[in-house]
């Protein structure tokens, strides 16, 4: 398929083809040369580079979402390859300042202890944002999320349904991308699912948060020494 295209439009994405960021994902393009999509699961935002075509240099037709800072509708237009960088800088731009702004429909309790669970691992590793966990630390995590995805229903009610079946969902999303994430991602999104539990009682704590350092002492702290001593404290 490759030897389809000209070689200087696979040049001019190539940096594409293993791109990672916090905020995004890389997948499968299906008809296009390259798709984009927002890292959270709610969203829509994607980032598409559909074709192309030789017309005094190289030209590109892209399709974003959200066009811009005043409206969450796309964009579609030709560009020069050479701009390619910048318009797909804006739109990174854009959803890192859907991460950061205050609203009313943001959780500062839920992102309270989301933040409390992160920092007790320590990230120091300067790969940590492209390298993914070691293959004994992906099952050894998978297995504690299989525990709480398998056992979390003896403890639904009328009232916790949704956010019970949401953490479900998270989990599951976790468990399928432990292998193909960086360890940052990981973490980031592990830390969200103990603040969910969290918010939900002591007895979910007690439960499901104790499961971890149960895995984390029968495992020889393997998992735990290398991403924060405080989880087993």
């Amino acid at each position: 398929m490759k030897k389809k295209i000209p070689l200087s439009v696979l040049e001019t994405l190539e940096k594409y083809v293993e791109l990672k960021g916090e905020n995004f994902e890389v997948i499968e393009p299906d008809k296009f040369l390259v798709k984009v999509v927002d890292e959270d699961a709610d969203s829509d935002f994607y980032f598409n580079i559909e074709t192309y075509k030789m017309e005094n240099g190289l030209k590109l037709l892209i399709d974003w979402k959200p066009g811009n800072k005043e409206s969450v509708a796309n964009t579609r237009k030709w560009i020069e390859g050479k701009q390619l960088d910048n318009f797909f800088n804006n739109w990174v731009i854009l959803l890192k300042g859907y991460e950061t702004v205050n609203s009313f429909f943001d959780d500062p309790i839920l992102e309270s202890f989301a933040e409390e669970y992160y920092a007790e691992f320590e990230i120091i590793d300067e790969d940590a944002e492209t390298k993914p966990l070691n293959s004994k630390q992906i099952l050894m995590l998978d297995e504690h999320l299989e525990f709480i995805e398998q056992n979390i229903e003896n403890f639904k009610t009328k009232n916790n349904e949704e956010q019970l079946n949401e953490i479900k969902q998270d989990i599951e999303t976790l468990r399928e991308k432990l292998t193909s994430k960086s360890k940052k991602w990981v973490i980031k999104n592990l830390s969200i699912i103990w603040a969910k539990i969290t918010k939900q009682g002591t007895s979910f704590m007690k439960e499901f948060l104790n499961e971890a350092k149960k895995t984390a002492i029968k495992e020889g702290l393997k998992l735990m020494i290398e991403l924060g001593s405080n989880m087993i404290n």
